[in-house]
């Protein structure tokens, strides 16, 4: 389970925290690191260098070009190295792939071939960010196929962790992994539901699973208008070590149309997330 293991790299601190966390729930999972570093096509092709280009007169602009290339595959092979040496110190394997293209589309294309992607909620760039991640973040956020752990921690450590439940098919696939995850760190599922009705249904559905699935757990009903909130109170009483959570809740227009609570949920957590959606 999740022993194929992407991790993302720009060379920035934000990164390295990152591939440190992977490192050790690698060593959880007896997992391989495969280290990514892309050189943004839109950096070689994008039209601000051709109007730099044509404003200093720059001819041929083809040969710049070529050594800006060269500059950022030089600077993304020494982050690899990096990446692969931490890996090495910890006697885990690490694959080292270089690529050029579009950020986010292209690890959204590696992660296809790994079990989980593990990225930093900022990078290189953080600094000039105005919204709550990083725009690659939330890229690949979005669209991903795989479950995805977002975190600004470098220590992995495993203890209490929280399933965040409202039903949704994402939700459905985060109580899945949770069910393994109980499993395997042989610890307690603490499952949270955040409603303003009295119903219990959308609870019971993820307490009969885990049953079925012989998994201990906890459960929470927390009656509150802001799902955030109570996930995060919740988390912070328990102590969690990880909040798992579908990638999307129920309504994916009202979470475009006024902002979603999984994005907040990352935003203000003290611990990585992790998050599934079903394909």
């Amino acid at each position: 389970m999740f022993r194929r293991i992407l991790v993302p790299t720009d060379g920035s601190e934000q990164a390295f925290k990152s591939l440190k966390y992977a490192i050790g729930w690698a060593k959880e999972m007896q997992g391989v690191i495969v280290s990514l570093y892309v050189v943004d096509i839109k950096l070689l092709e994008g039209p601000l260098f051709r109007d730099v280009g044509s404003i200093l007169e720059i001819a041929p602009l083809t040969n710049y070009q070529n050594q800006l290339q060269s500059l950022l595959e030089e600077r993304g092979k020494k982050a690899l190295d990096i990446s692969e040496a931490e890996c090495l110190k910890n006697n885990i394997l690490c694959e080292k792939i270089l690529q050029i293209g579009i950020v986010s589309t292209t690890i959204l294309e590696q992660s296809e071939l790994c079990d989980i992607v593990i990225m930093g909620k900022s990078g290189e760039h953080a600094r000039w960010s105005e919204g709550f991640l990083g725009g690659t973040t939330q890229a690949v956020i979005r669209r991903s196929k795989r479950p995805i752990i977002i975190t600004d921690q470098s220590e992995f450590r495993r203890g209490p962790f929280l399933l965040a439940y409202d039903g949704s098919p994402s939700s459905r696939e985060a109580l899945r992994i949770s069910a393994e995850l109980a499993k395997l760190w042989d610890t307690p599922c603490h499952i949270v539901y955040v409603t303003n009705q009295s119903d219990k249904g959308v609870l019971n559905e993820a307490i009969n699973y885990l049953k079925t699935k012989q998994v201990p757990f906890f459960s929470h009903l927390v009656h509150e208008n802001f799902p955030v909130s109570g996930i995060l109170n919740t988390a912070k009483e328990i102590q969690a070590e990880l909040i798992v959570m579908g990638a999307f809740g129920k309504s994916r227009l009202y979470e475009w149309l006024l902002g979603s609570n999984t994005r907040s949920v990352i935003h203000a957590s003290t611990c990585p997330v992790l998050l599934a959606r079903l394909n």
